[in-house]
């Protein structure tokens, strides 16, 4: 790669999937007013999951959502209030049977910042004391397949529908038996865009050699914004898939439209139910994630999608609210906009000491 391709300013400009929500988003600022018309209520997409505060707008708690899901899908989970002694934080641990490595996230997540994978009790106590938020403990699943999936239910149906599938692929580089592994990532872009979280999490690995062929992993938490190729797996749907998030969803109370991410044996394992952990899921403010898989969609395919997906909040919040389901009032969640937002330019700031 030349100097400029190594640029991650140009990286991220010429390469669309990195750009800002705001270049995603900006067809909601007429369509979103348009939705709402149509509803008779600005705050139409509150109603779309009853069982989730705000129907999932991202101010709601992780925790509370998490355990809506049955246990045989869900990884034991704890919730660790922001200055909580570390000795009773270690206690809550070995009771529930969760060990080294685990997985720490913010309880009102953004993004997917600050989730990290802890491998040892010292680094988890400099992790919390570090970062003073409620956070979520979860049990690490090594299922080496992570999936996302968006699925809806109109309150008066028996069976959904999946939208979205996405294959995650975590960050890599692959060996040509000559370069260090530093060198792969420079001609890496999209390794390059993580060079500073690399160089200080896979010290150890920079200067090893792998052999050609080799996959070195500088990956374990399938976040976009920490390298994670999103692979569109919209192919992968059929009826199956669809009866098998059905039976889910009916599990979860006041559930009618989200994006489930998973970790599985392998996608035919998920397909039939079997061998798989859900590890969190989102409401209306999931994305159909596929939709940055540039390789198998436009720009303008997937501003398309996101106002499809917004289209569906709107029929489902106002089939429930037909049902008796209320909306939450405007100024309430205004507020709550207005914290996320606050809380967000924090986890913003916070991670960036991390990296």
């Amino acid at each position: 790669m030349s100097r400029i391709e190594q640029s991650p300013f140009l990286i991220k400009l010429l390469n669309w999937e990195y750009w800002s929500a705001k270049a995603f988003y900006w067809p909601m600022y007429i369509y979103g007013p348009l939705l709402a018309l149509r509803a008779r209520h600005a705050c139409f997409f509150t109603a779309a999951n009853p069982g989730i505060k705000s129907g999932g707008l991202g101010v709601e708690s992780k925790y509370d959502t998490i355990i809506k899901i049955p246990d045989a899908y869900r990884p034991t989970t704890l919730f660790v209030k922001a200055g909580t002694p570390f000795e009773k934080v270690v206690q809550k641990i070995q009771l529930s049977g969760i060990g080294f490595p685990l997985i720490a996230k913010p309880d009102i997540g953004f993004r997917g910042l600050l989730v990290k994978k802890i491998k040892t009790e010292e680094a988890l106590r400099a992790y919390l004391e570090k970062y003073k938020i409620d956070f979520l403990i979860q049990e690490y699943i090594d299922y080496p397949v992570e999936v996302g999936v968006l699925y809806y239910r109109l309150p008066d149906q028996a069976s959904g529908s999946i939208t979205s599938v996405t294959l995650k692929e975590f960050l890599h580089v692959t060996g040509d038996g000559s370069s260090t592994v530093l060198e792969l990532v420079y001609q890496s872009p999209r390794a390059l865009l993580q060079e500073d979280r690399i160089k200080k999490n896979y010290a150890d690995l920079l200067d090893s050699v792998p052999a050609k062929g080799e996959k070195v992993s500088l990956g374990a938490v399938g976040n976009h914004c920490k390298g994670t190729r999103f692979i569109n797996g919209n192919h992968l749907i059929d009826d199956q898939l669809v009866r098998t998030f059905d039976e889910i969803s009916r599990q979860i109370p006041g559930f009618n439209y989200g994006r489930f991410d998973i970790r599985c044996a392998s996608f035919e394992s998920l397909r039939l139910g079997e061998k798989f952990k859900i590890l969190e899921v989102n409401g209306v403010c999931s994305e159909p994630t596929h939709i940055y898989d540039p390789d198998h969609i436009s720009y303008f395919g997937a501003l398309k999608a996101i106002l499809k997906h917004w289209s569906l909040v709107q029929k489902i919040g106002s089939a429930n609210h037909r049902r008796g389901v209320p909306y939450t009032s405007f100024f309430s969640i205004v507020r709550d906009v207005r914290n996320l937002q606050a809380y967000g330019k924090k986890i913003e700031d916070i991670s960036k000491e991390e990296e």
